[in-house]
């Protein structure tokens, strides 16, 4: 029988593989945050059972077993962070560290239950992708932002889930989906940003954490370097107005956002954005609630009031 703890071990080494990483001992203990004696005894149990195979000084396999029970946890603990936001209104600081309990007393049955609740999502709050079946989705195609160079275009795939990074990341808007421009990149690996078109400044430990995708730009198109910039919707504050753009999204969540109105070309306007919780927006004269996270992936083009009545319909960005 599976306990929680070798779950724990099975989801860490799944996310390894996510990342495209070796999967060692040693990068098993630095993601677990224990010692790597701790590691080797658990490994030789997860052999036992048929969940890896491991031999001493080779890289850890997981079997098509293995990959299973992780993708499972992964997908579990998605789900209930992408829930306690979206629909209980916890902040994406918040959601990690309660996950990580819920997921190993989630049943088959309750899991359906919470990915409809939560709107059938294919990401989490950090953006990193819910698995939808027995597998491991990679996250290789995204780079780390520290590794990009001044005058460079990103947008933002995922971060890391550290509580303390993650409200640092919040106060410059590095969220997942928002785009930047790095401005200066200083020798000891601090960047100056441009996002949404406001200065931030960002250690470059914390931008080691954040994946993203490079780019092609012209100084010209980038976000917050002309009045029609593309911010995410949650960026609207109470009473601001805008032009739907397109989405960063997949295919699931951009059916639903068609389906509640969000089309291309289509004014919407922020009634209630608490800057922590679910927004309510008005689009085709309908109140629209929505989770935070939901809001995050609706790329929108700031318009004055007045530029509402004849929106210029603009081409959706597609996953």
């Amino acid at each position: 029988m599976i306990t929680p703890q070798m779950e724990e071990y099975l989801e860490s080494l799944g996310k390894l593989q996510e990342r495209g990483e070796s999967l060692t001992p040693t990068a098993l203990a630095r993601e677990l945050h224990v010692a790597a004696p701790t590691v080797t005894e658990m490994l030789h149990r997860l052999t036992e059972q048929g969940y890896i195979t491991y031999e001493q000084r080779q890289p850890i396999e997981l079997t098509a077993a293995g990959v299973a029970a992780a993708s499972t946890v992964i997908r579990r603990h998605r789900l209930w962070e992408r829930f306690l936001q979206d629909v209980l209104g916890l902040r994406w600081d918040q959601v990690h560290e309660q996950a990580c309990q819920l997921e190993h007393v989630t049943s088959p049955e309750l899991e359906q239950r919470l990915a409809r609740a939560a709107g059938e999502p294919d990401s989490c709050p950090h953006g990193h992708a819910i698995p939808a079946g027995d597998n491991v989705v990679s996250e290789t195609s995204a780079i780390p932002l520290s590794s990009l160079a001044a005058d460079q275009a990103a947008r933002v795939i995922s971060v890391s889930e550290e509580p303390d990074l993650l409200r640092r990341l919040n106060a410059v808007g590095i969220v997942p989906g928002a785009e930047l421009h790095i401005e200066q990149a200083a020798p000891d690996g601090r960047l100056t940003l441009r996002i949404a078109g406001a200065l931030r400044e960002l250690a470059g430990a914390d931008a080691a954490r954040v994946q993203v995708v490079s780019l092609a730009h012209s100084n010209d198109a980038l976000p917050g370097s002309k009045p029609d910039a593309v911010v995410s919707l949650a960026d609207l504050a109470t009473g601001e107005e805008g032009i739907v753009h397109g989405f960063q999204a997949g295919r699931g969540l951009v059916a639903r956002c068609l389906a509640l109105g969000f089309t291309p070309g289509t004014p919407v306007r922020m009634l209630q954005n608490l800057r922590g919780g679910p927004v309510i927006a008005l689009v085709r004269e309908t109140r629209v609630a929505l989770g935070r996270g939901e809001a995050q992936r609706i790329l929108v083009s700031p318009t004055p009031a007045a530029e509402l009545a004849q929106p210029a319909v603009v081409e959706a960005a597609h996953d």
